[in-house]
């Protein structure tokens, strides 16, 4: 069944298999999950989980690989502050709406996130070098991985309510703070050696580098990302 954790015959299946035929029985399986229109394929989960260990374990951090690390890591940084200063600013209108007396206006809820934007083999960059040497499907790995993230799908989210706004003591300029931004992140993989000259890492690319299923030849391959933010307006009326 699909909501049934794998056995350990089948974690030791899949240690046997090489990059390609790893990702080929990848590809199969979600074909199964789209089919099955399940939240969770664990099968599948391990499998992804388990390529990102073969293709970190000889990962080259190469001149070019670096650069595109540290890309990755500035435009996680750049999207965090920038999301959360957009929900921010749209969280005092909305306060100030409900001062005001708007009458469709019995709360609302701000959501915020960062996320990888994936549409299509556009969306993956193509590099000059591919350190895998061609055992590596990055677009239909990239497109697996995009529409099967759950807990991970969102490397921050920002929350904002006008119940949270009253049970809170916070000032708005404490709401509007990311104290995670302080914190390095250069912790696990990021304190890899090869890593060093990067003074500083957020906390959205520890949680890509670190708990998705993105390997780092697919994070070097990320284009760019998108930052969302949606504003719900409640109104109760009856």
């Amino acid at each position: 069944m699909l909501y049934k954790r794998p056995n350990d015959a089948f974690y030791a299946e899949i240690e046997k298999l090489s990059l390609s035929e790893l990702e080929l029985k990848i590809k199969k399986l979600y074909v199964v999950f789209q089919k099955s229109r399940s939240y969770k394929n664990y099968k599948l989960e391990a499998c992804l989980c388990q390529r990102k260990h073969l293709i970190n374990k000889d990962f080259v951090f190469t001149p070019l690989a670096l650069q595109q690390i540290e890309r990755v890591n500035t435009s996680l940084t750049v999207c965090t502050a920038k999301v959360l200063a957009k929900a921010t600013v749209l969280n005092q209108h909305m306060k100030a709406a409900k001062l005001a007396g708007d009458d469709f206006l019995n709360d609302y809820d701000i959501e915020a996130t960062v996320r990888i934007n994936y549409w299509d083999e556009a969306s993956v960059l193509i590099l000059d070098v591919d350190e895998k040497n061609g055992q590596s499907d990055y677009v239909a790995m990239a497109n697996i991985m995009a529409n099967t993230a759950t807990c991970y799908e969102h490397f921050r989210w920002f929350h904002f309510c006008d119940r949270d706004n009253m049970e809170s003591n916070d000032t708005d300029e404490t709401l509007s703070k990311d104290y995670m931004l302080k914190d390095n992140w250069n912790i696990e993989l990021l304190s890899a050696h090869e890593l060093s000259h990067i003074d500083y890492f957020c906390y959205a690319s520890y949680v890509l580098f670190i708990h998705s299923n993105y390997s780092l030849s697919d994070i070097i391959r990320i284009k760019d990302f998108c930052n969302e933010v949606k504003v719900a307006w409640e109104n109760i009326y009856g």
